[in-house]
């Protein structure tokens, strides 16, 4: 009697999936150590956070930090964040904060991996996990530009945890107790970031899709909406919050201007060329597994139209546009084999890679001795800089008689933080805080206009980048000088004002 044929069980792509997100994470992480410098908008962050903590119960604050802003009171919307990001810099400095940042960007290409692992898998009734690597890939690639540390990042990991529960919950028919977790979650997100909105039009986008094609109204996602968008309301900011995402879309001279970098269309250089190109043919392909195999449900296909309209708005969007975009790539990409993730030799490779790729970033991670201004200024004057060493001269020489310092846009933040207690800053990262005719005349005006408001504008000092600098020219007009200059700034002062000798 012969015995029956038997077959070896066959391997799980599990294990070399999760090597190469881990690896993807790594990227992600190796980003932020080997070529990010710290955020403009971080310092004027946690200058807000000091003033909250400094008031106590969070509420709307008259501004102190520049000279030019308005003196009406405004809504520091992310408050619950800045009060963290202040709590973090004081617990463990700079270094703290570069660890976080790597920690949420790795979460959130994490997390786009495991939503196109769920996506996938209701779609075509098992996971596709070398197609949700491929996913992730895209998605990360037109999202990590608009990462950074600031309050939206942790707001976009929270938004990318809460789509992976939508759509697990979806794959498991929707009975997953774990989606109920959405409405506290948005409850603690929109007092991070108005981002949390979106998340009561998600569930709509899924509720309407879900009922024109059951011709039903389904009450748990009804239930859904209900909670989620009462969470929205759980903020002491809410009415300002609201006023300042209007003002946004609608007044913001900036915003519209497209002069801020965030603000470009996506598909500008080379990684916005490539970032086009997938959103080209994510849409394609959607509408085409749509109309013809019905695969894809009309809910993800209302979410997806929403982001994408998003997207082309404004640049900044485009990670709101991967959370959804990578799941629905993954599913309707065509079908590949998942066996290279099951061979030995191939998993072997995969984690050597892995510990070469983290060997350079935990190396170059700044330790101890490394002091911020040389963290910040580590990849020269033609990166993204800050005047360290200039304001350290203006700190020790120049004595603040009106307290008012001209300086850059991107600047501002940083030299609230370093130079608050003597002077305040012409302009920052706060664009709702200053008139239209402010940045109409300083940010998208002629020589003549700011040199007609500089000259009715008394200053101690200016801090200005070295080359390329639109405020330069205006004032050496007006008889500045320059007393001192580096490879990244240099530091302006009016006639009257001679630098002291300490």
């Amino acid at each position: 009697m012969t015995s029956p044929l038997t077959f070896p069980p066959q391997r799980s792509p599990c294990r070399g999936f999760s090597l190469l997100l881990a690896l993807l994470a790594l990227v992600a992480a190796g980003k932020v150590v080997l070529g990010d410098t710290l955020d403009p908008d971080c310092f004027w962050h946690i200058r807000v956070g000091q003033e909250i903590a400094r008031q106590g119960w969070p509420h709307p604050l008259v501004d102190d930090l520049s000279f030019a802003s308005i003196r009406d009171p405004w809504t520091p919307y992310s408050w619950l964040a800045e009060l963290g990001m202040t709590k973090l810099w004081d617990a463990g400095g700079f270094r703290a904060v570069v660890a976080v940042q790597a920690i949420l960007e790795s979460t959130f290409i994490i997390l786009l991996g495991l939503c196109a692992i769920e996506f996938s898998a209701s779609v075509h009734g098992q996971p596709r996990y070398l197609a949700s690597i491929l996913a992730a890939t895209m998605g990360g690639i037109l999202s990590l530009a608009y990462l950074s540390f600031r309050p939206v990042t942790a707001a976009l990991v929270g938004l990318a945890l809460i789509a992976w529960l939508l759509l697990s919950d979806r794959r498991k028919n929707q009975k997953s107790k774990a989606v109920w977790l959405v409405p506290p979650i948005t409850a603690v997100l929109v007092n991070i970031h108005f981002f949390a909105f979106f998340v009561p039009l998600w569930v709509a986008a899924l509720l309407i899709g879900d009922a024109f094609q059951s011709a039903r109204l389904p009450r748990r996602l009804c239930v859904l909406f209900l909670a989620s968008a009462a969470a929205c309301c759980l903020t002491p900011m809410l009415p300002g919050t609201i006023r300042s995402v209007l003002d946004y879309s609608r007044n913001d001279v900036m915003v519209r201007s497209g002069t801020i970098a965030e603000f470009h269309p996506f598909y500008q250089g080379m990684m916005g060329h490539i970032s086009a190109a997938f959103v080209a043919l994510l849409l394609i392909s959607a509408i085409w597994q749509f109309t013809r195999s019905k695969r894809i449900p009309l809910g993800e296909i209302i979410w997806l139209a929403g982001s994408t309209a998003l997207l082309f708005r404004l640049g900044r969007m485009a990670p709101l546009f991967a959370i959804i975009a990578a799941p629905i790539f993954a599913a309707v990409l065509p079908r590949l084999s998942d066996r290279i993730l099951t061979r030995t030799p191939i998993i072997a490779m995969f984690a050597a890679v892995l510990i070469l790729t983290a060997w350079p970033i935990a190396r170059a991670f700044p330790r101890s001795t490394t002091s911020l201004s040389s963290w910040l200024n580590r990849n020269g004057p033609d990166a993204p800089n800050y005047p360290c060493s200039a304001a350290d001269y203006v700190a020790q020489k120049i004595p603040p008689k009106t307290r008012h310092l001209i300086c850059e846009f991107t600047w501002g933040g940083y030299l609230e933080w370093r130079l608050g207690d003597k002077f305040q800053t012409l302009m920052d990262g706060r664009t709702q805080l200053f008139p239209p005719q402010f940045w109409n005349t300083l940010a998208l005006g002629s020589p003549d206009q700011r040199r007609a408001y500089f000259a009715a504008t008394p200053a101690d000092a200016a801090i200005l980048r070295t080359s390329h600098n639109p405020f330069a020219e205006p004032l050496t007009d007006l008889g500045w000088k320059i007393v001192y200059r580096d490879e990244f700034a240099e530091v302006l002062v009016p006639p009257s004002t001679q630098p002291t000798s300490k």
